[in-house]
């Protein structure tokens, strides 16, 4: 190996490693947004399908109580 490949070796790693260095805390704020935004995103689609199963029972039980009653039940 030359000299010259080695130098552009060794100056290709110390620029990969500032470049990691440099964006590292934004990469990292990044990271954590989306973490954060996907927790948020899973409760609200949680209470969401809670609220719809509660209606959806309610209507059911509302349909229930106005059907006129049969002589037979």
């Amino acid at each position: 190996m030359t000299l010259l490949r080695i130098w552009i070796g060794v100056t290709v790693v110390v620029l990969a490693t500032l470049a990691v260095w440099a964006f590292a805390p934004i990469l990292i704020f990044m990271a954590l947004l989306v973490v954060v935004l996907g927790g948020l995103a899973a409760i609200m689609i949680g209470q969401a399908r809670r609220l719809r199963a509660c209606l959806w029972g309610c209507k059911r039980r509302r349909r229930r109580l106005r059907q006129p009653r049969t002589a037979d039940r």
